[in-house]
């Protein structure tokens, strides 16, 4: 394995600054979300768990990525950080659900999503051993999930969101893609596909939240 560039005590710098400035931009996003929702707390209250999830994730992977763990504390951070992935699926999904979907679908989806979500940190914290590639399928399953109530979403969005949506889809998607296959190497030691996948994973965000503050937070709830 070729030896990654530190600076300082700081391993990974790339990644660090990068998901660490994500955290912080998460947080002004968040406020943002909830000023535009308040008074109805229904929608703060959806728009706070978004904010969360994002804050949560990136976090956790500026910690994981950034900081010299011990070997203990360094396997222990990973799971909470590979968590962190299914729990902002879950909290991508829920002020959609909430703000734009019917009663029935609303429950559907905040159910498959959250019960998923609950089963993929489980399966990290207990059983690490599990091959990753369980939990990348469960996850990208999670992502696409929205196809299922897709007819829903378009009869109640614009163009314009759905637009976003997917958008946000391809990239954590494609990102996905090539993280697995390790690829492009580009810079080894400093820039590489983990690099890329992070980068594409932020922008996957920046679409998604795009969507929900331009679309979702002035849509009349049903």
């Amino acid at each position: 394995m070729t030896d990654r560039i530190r600076l300082g005590k700081m391993t990974n710098p790339v990644r660090g600054f990068l998901h660490g400035s994500a955290a912080v931009v998460s947080g002004a996003g968040m406020a943002v979300l909830i000023a535009r929702s308040t008074p109805d707390a229904t929608r703060v209250v959806s728009m706070a768990i978004f904010g969360i999830s994002l804050i949560g994730l990136y976090t956790a992977s500026a910690l994981y990525h950034s900081v010299p763990w011990r070997e203990t504390w360094k396997k222990r951070m990973q799971r909470v950080d590979h968590s962190m992935i299914f729990v902002l699926v879950a909290g991508t999904y829920t002020p959609i659900a909430v703000n734009v979907l019917d009663d029935a679908w609303r429950t559907v989806t905040l159910s498959v999503v959250w019960g998923a979500a609950a089963i993929g940190i489980v399966q990290k914290i207990a059983f690490p051993q599990v091959p990753d590639w369980v939990s990348i399928t469960l996850q990208t399953t999670m992502g696409w999930f929205a196809i299922v109530p897709f007819l829903e979403l378009v009869e109640a969005l614009s163009g314009g969101a759905i637009a976003l949506m997917v958008a946000g889809g391809l990239s954590y998607t494609i990102g996905l893609i090539l993280l697995a296959h390790e690829r492009p190497q580009l810079f080894p030691r400093i820039f590489s596909h983990h690099e890329v996948f992070h980068i594409l994973v932020v922008m996957g965000s920046l679409f998604h939240f795009l969507m929900i503050l331009w679309y979702v937070v002035p849509h009349d709830r049903v």
